[in-house]
C-alpha cells in the first residue's frame, strides 16, 4: 500500500515540477515580448532557468521523501527556537 501510495506522490510531484517550469517558460515568454531590451530578455532567460531548476530540485527532494515511505524509512524533523 505504502510503494502505490508512493508512487501516486511521485506523479504528483513530477506533474507540480511540470506546471512551475511551464509557468517559468510562460512567464520569460512575456517579459521577452514585453522588452526591446536585450539585457532584459536575457535576465528573464536567466530568471526562467533559475525557476525551472528550482522546480526540478523540489522535485528531487519529495522523490527522495516519498523513497523512504517505499523502504519503510521514516525521517522526524524538530523545530527548536
Amino acid at each position: 500500500m505504502a510503494t502505490m501510495k508512493a508512487k501516486a506522490e511521485d506523479a504528483a510531484s513530477s506533474a507540480n515540477a511540470g506546471v512551475h517550469k511551464a509557468k517559468a517558460t510562460a512567464g520569460e515568454k512575456v517579459e521577452k515580448a514585453t522588452t526591446g531590451d536585450p539585457m532584459k530578455k536575457r535576465e528573464a532567460e536567466e530568471r526562467m532557468e533559475d525557476r525551472k531548476l528550482e522546480a526540478e530540485s523540489d522535485e528531487r527532494v519529495e522523490k527522495e521523501g516519498h523513497a523512504d515511505e517505499k523502504s519503510g524509512k521514516h525521517t522526524f524533523t524538530t523545530a527548536t527556537g
